[in-house]
């Protein structure tokens, strides 16, 4: 069997870390070159149009003329239809328009700006009430002249799912002609296949509570999508309190979620540190990991197992907040909680051996727990 030879770029973009890994044959090299390139193209052009923080960008641009009708470039126009989509799909529970909120609370310039520091409001955002969202059910969309408009004080951050929608982009788009592929935004990935023969690509979950970079926990499949959100790392301080970017919509508060220096008492209902989702678009599991957090635990666990079960073909389930919603539909979880332990959704096993795996069901996928 012929060895694969991995073709990699890696970058920085969105704030993060971006990557692009082909596993090819050798005669397919060149090629797997030229995408690759293209799929860091992609990148820095999602980072130039969608960024909040480029007063020049077209989300920029878009925010400032909230009220008017905006001609759209295809990239904003197809990433607001997206976020648009997932509102939809959690029935409200992902939130593009929460950007004055966020700033309100001291988030108004670059993370590595304000990064663990205490926040001196110096804006006039900074101070303004918190208010619940909502506003993106006011959002209208021109697909025939790719206009947008906005409700008058409604303003977008597409930072809660760009990077995996641009993951799936450059898998979808500019890898389509390649078996084994695998595109990292920051940490949202999407993959297909195997970076060498019937081994399927192995993602580490970082161990939030860990003093070096150990992972606590490593997943190996060959087709889908996943993300991890928490507050491990994005934080800041507003009169020596924690304050982090993860936004309840139905407040406009932080969510409440474990932090570092955090004491967390062992209890029924630790507070999660980090959610990892697994679901088969990398755009679904950001989206699905932010909403696992809202849930908070054991909620998030029993909404996606319901969901799960439902697909098959079983009951739907109520549950204690509510029904699960269509994002989490398709979706396997592992959280990290505040107390340091480790938990799973049921069909995580299940998920990897359809849904995680390339020709399921002759290979299954594996996951060190």
């Amino acid at each position: 069997m012929t060895e694969h030879v991995l073709v990699q770029r890696t970058g920085r973009a969105m704030a993060s870390e971006v990557s692009i890994q082909l596993a090819v044959a050798p005669e397919e090299v060149a090629q797997a070159e030229r995408a690759a390139n293209l799929c860091m193209e992609w990148y820095a052009e999602v980072d130039a149009r969608l960024s909040r923080f480029r007063p020049q960008s077209d989300l920029s641009r878009l925010n400032e003329s909230a009220g008017k009708w905006h001609a759209a470039s295809d990239v904003l126009y197809a990433a607001v239809e997206r976020a648009i989509r997932a509102a939809q799909e959690t029935g409200g529970l992902f939130d593009p328009t929460l950007l004055p909120q966020l700033e309100s609370l001291g988030y108004d310039r670059d993370f590595d700006e304000i990064a663990h520091q205490e926040r001196t409001p110096d804006t006039p955002s900074v101070n303004a009430p918190l208010s619940p969202g909502g506003l993106w059910r006011g959002i209208e969309l021109d697909a025939r002249r790719r206009r947008i408009r906005l409700p008058v004080g409604a303003r977008l951050d597409l930072g809660g799912i760009a990077k995996g929608w641009a993951a799936d982009v450059a898998i979808e788009r500019f890898c389509a002609s390649f078996a084994n592929a695998l595109a990292n935004a920051g940490g949202d990935l999407r993959l297909r296949g195997f970076p060498a023969p019937e081994t399927p690509w192995s993602v580490g979950v970082s161990n939030p509570h860990g003093t070096t970079q150990e992972d606590a926990v490593t997943v190996s499949f060959s087709r889908g999508g996943l993300a991890t959100s928490g507050a491990v790392k994005r934080w800041w301080l507003r009169d020596g309190r924690t304050i982090h970017h993860l936004l309840d919509p139905r407040s406009g508060a932080p969510m409440r979620l474990w932090t570092p220096g955090m004491e967390e008492a062992s209890t029924d209902q630790p507070l999660i540190a980090t959610a990892t989702a697994l679901t088969p678009t990398a755009t679904q599991a950001e989206v699905a990991a932010k909403v696992a957090l809202l849930r908070g635990y054991p909620a998030a666990l029993r909404s996606v197992e319901a969901a799960w079960n439902a697909t098959i073909g079983a009951e739907e389930s109520e549950l204690a907040g509510g029904s699960f919603v269509a994002a989490e539909r398709d979706v396997a979880l592992i959280l990290i909680l505040g107390t340091g332990k480790l938990v799973y959704s049921a069909n995580l096993l299940p998920y990897l051996t359809s849904w995680g795996t390339e020709g399921a069901p002759h290979i299954a996928g594996l996951c060190s727990l």
